[in-house]
């Protein structure tokens, strides 16, 4: 596993309203918001981080603050700097389909699980 999964619009063509991706996180996964666009979430003892960015056509990205951004056509769901162990990792794998599932995402071919 890498230290991210990055999850996105195909193509990064459409996107999200951040009112409609705060509520997903927080509302339905029970994630806490702990800044503009940035989620995070305790799952088997390690805490697990998500971000929703604004991405250009090839997922490339340049910003010094997530405030003010309307939409979002990518997110990161960044893993823990502990080791990862299979119950952690099926708990992991379980919140990425739910975002992959919920938005009509894909996982990025680059950092992805084997699902």
């Amino acid at each position: 596993m890498y230290d991210y999964i990055s999850l996105h619009s195909v193509d990064y063509a459409k996107t999200v309203r951040t009112e409609v991706l705060e509520r997903f996180f927080i509302s339905t996964m029970r994630f806490e918001k702990i800044g503009p666009l940035s989620f995070s979430k305790a799952l088997h003892g390690a805490h697990i981080g998500v971000k929703g960015i604004s991405a250009n056509s090839d997922g490339s990205y340049a910003y010094y603050t997530l405030e003010g951004i309307e939409a979002v056509n990518l997110v990161e769901v960044i893993l823990p700097a502990t080791k990862i162990d299979e119950p952690l990792e099926r708990a992991i794998t379980g919140l990425v389909m739910a975002i992959v599932d919920e938005f009509h995402w894909c996982i990025d071919e680059d950092h992805g699980l084997d699902t």
